[in-house]
């Protein structure tokens, strides 16, 4: 069992990964600002990262890789606008033609006038060429060739230098802050170098103590840390606090720290003001009791909200290139364990820091992550809402296939050649030959519409204002509702196991133990459900394992039709939508029903026969 449900998800993850397209950049407009469903682009990397989208697919060798140059280069490009680029293209494109620039000659060979040498650390025209070209952007060469396009060029490489920046950020950042480390790097660099950062990182800074998780005293707390760079950097523009002020506050931080309501410590935290940040600071740094720490990074966080500068414009000083430097230089420093693991963590990362583990591990501990769509709902929460929906339905639909399926194989078979055995085989025949969903729409036409009957309702299970009404009333209007679905999910199946169970039944009475049972004077009834029967039901009990499956990815029209919001109609919508967390989790959830069915029905086996078990077969063999 255990070998075919990772072979299910490996079938599974390559479906995914070669469906074209990309989920999540169909959320994105073509700028990769905002499209249909107004996701930022910050949200959309959030999301990539949360669905380790940016990592490799099955081995990722990336923390052993030099991502030195290709940071060097993509800081080069991150470092201009639009429109500075679209003035660069050409001389590009008189490279990729084959005509020889100044600056693109070998080292040692005269640049000649035309152009200067780039600046010590910048990369030379070749470099960016093939910089570019390595990006894989869509109809390059030709769209470089033609000075009309470079507009829509300069945006497209920007586009892809950004991706590029979000696919290896964990990997890049090292090589990144190199570039703000080194003093030979030129300004353009140092400041393509800080964006290249602001793509590569989310969240780069923890401002507050995540809720459930406590402080301690290790000196190299983030939270803290941040809030003393902060300090350093901003403390001379905020006044010293007076010590009547001084009085109050330590009044009120005390009570804030004693008060065990959440709602009660905000309405504390409003008594502060942005003037108190040097108290607060203070009782952060110096704090003794872990809940002094969260209640003071937790105001602190409440009047300042940009402690640290991550990202600077084209034209900022070289005092703010220099801070924001800093800035990332102190987030190296904090996480430096997460840039640059040992040895051994880097080896377990070629197999387990890859889109397939993070996949498997998710369905091996069922956490299945959030939703890709823009609801951003658990997964978890959204298949749960959907089973409780469809369960009941398939069991009665499958309670109503063995019920009557059965029952009607074996008249069919004990009054086999007769005039009742033709028209149920007739019968048979006939509802064998539609399809659910097309039951499903001739039902709606005939039976709900009111064109020509209006006995059941159209959509969902249950009348408006049902909840409202007395147990017995809600579950008589449940069945109201639910009487088609379950007739539309009944009937394929139910012709299918009938004439299998007429197949088996006719062969097991023409079995010599049969003719021996009738021989000895045993009734009819006593020869076909004790003798008869016991033996038919085997090849039958060999369907069930097909049944459920069969039920639970056969409801997708049927619940389409009739407006449920079950699985079937979920697995619709995740197909739709792209939502692959979703849509993985029903996959798995239906190779642990398919695993379910086929032991359940080894089960069952040893139930209709005893002899089919292994203390059966060892007591035989002895």
């Amino acid at each position: 069992m255990i070998p075919t449900l990772f072979g299910v998800t490996l079938v599974a993850f390559v479906v995914m990964q070669t469906a074209p397209g990309d989920p999540q950049l169909i959320q994105l407009g073509p700028g990769g600002t905002a499209g249909q469903s107004t996701e930022t682009r910050e949200a959309y990397l959030i999301r990539k990262r949360d669905l380790k989208l940016d990592k490799p697919l099955v081995l990722n060798f990336n923390y052993f890789r030099n991502y030195r140059d290709r940071v060097r280069l993509a800081a080069y490009f991150m470092a201009v606008s639009k429109e500075q680029l679209t003035a660069e293209l050409p001389i590009l494109a008189r490279l990729a033609q084959g005509e020889i620039l100044p600056e693109a000659t070998p080292r040692g060979k005269p640049a000649g006038p035309e152009k200067q040498p780039p600046q010590p650390g910048e990369p030379t025209l070749d470099e960016q060429l093939s910089f570019l070209r390595s990006l894989g952007i869509d109809a390059f060469e030709s769209r470089l060739a033609d000075p009309e396009q470079h507009e829509r060029l300069a945006r497209a490489i920007l586009h892809y230098v950004q991706t590029f920046c979000e696919d290896h950020g964990v990997y890049a950042v090292p090589a990144a802050i190199e570039l703000l480390r080194s003093a030979e790097t030129p300004r353009r660099l140092r400041l393509g170098a800080i964006r290249c950062l602001v793509h590569m990182v989310v969240e780069p800074f923890q401002y507050t103590y995540p809720a459930q998780t406590q402080p301690t005293d290790d000196p190299n707390d983030p939270v803290v840390a941040v809030w003393k760079r902060f300090w350093q950097l901003r403390g001379r523009e905020y006044p010293p606090v007076e010590e009547e002020r001084r009085a109050v506050l330590d009044r009120l931080f005390g009570r804030l720290v004693a008060e065990p309501s959440r709602s009660r410590q905000f309405e504390l935290l409003e008594r502060f003001n942005r003037d108190d940040t040097p108290y607060l600071v203070e009782k952060l740094l110096r704090a003794n009791k872990p809940e002094e720490k969260v209640m003071a990074a937790a105001a602190l966080k409440l009047f300042v909200a940009r402690p640290l500068e991550l990202e600077t414009p084209p034209e900022a000083t070289d005092a703010q290139l220099e801070e924001a430097a800093g800035n990332w230089l102190l987030h190296l420093e904090l996480y430096r364990s997460r840039y640059e693991p040992s040895l051994l963590g880097r080896l377990g990362a070629i197999v387990a820091d890859t889109q397939y583990a993070h996949m498997v591990w998710r369905l091996i501990t069922f956490q299945f992550g959030r939703s890709a769509v823009k609801t951003r709902e658990p997964v978890a929460q959204k298949i749960w809402s959907a089973l409780v929906v469809s369960f009941p339905l398939m069991l009665m639909a499958e309670l109503v296939i063995y019920l009557v399926a059965v029952p009607l194989g074996i008249l069919c078979a004990v009054k086999r050649g007769t005039l009742v055995d033709r028209l149920i085989t007739l019968g048979l025949f006939l509802l064998y030959s539609i399809p659910g969903f097309v039951a499903g729409m001739l039902f709606l036409i005939f039976l709900c519409y009111g064109d020509f009957l209006k006995i059941f309702p159209s959509l969902g299970l249950h009348s408006e204002g049902a909840e409202n009404w007395s147990f017995f009333a809600y579950l008589a209007d449940y069945f109201w509702h639910a009487f088609l679905p379950v007739v539309c999910l009944s009937l394929f199946s139910l012709a299918g196991l009938a004439m299998y169970s007429r197949t088996a039944m006719l062969d097991v009475l023409g079995q010599d133990y049969i003719r021996t049972a009738r021989a000895k004077g045993l009734s009819e009834g006593k020869v076909i459900f004790k003798h008869a029967l016991r033996n038919a039901l085997i090849p039958i009990l060999t369907l069930f394992a097909t049944f459920l499956p069969a039920l639970l990815g056969g409801s997708v029209l049927v619940e389409y039709l009739f407006g449920i919001p079950g699985m079937g109609r979920l697995s619709w919508e995740c197909i739709e939508q792209k939502d692959f967390p979703t849509l993985m989790a029903l996959i798995y959830i239906d190779a642990l029903v398919v695993m379910f069915s086929i032991l359940l029905t080894d089960i069952l086996y040893v139930a209709a026969d005893p002899r089919i078990s292994f203390e059966a077969q060892d007591a035989s063999g002895g």
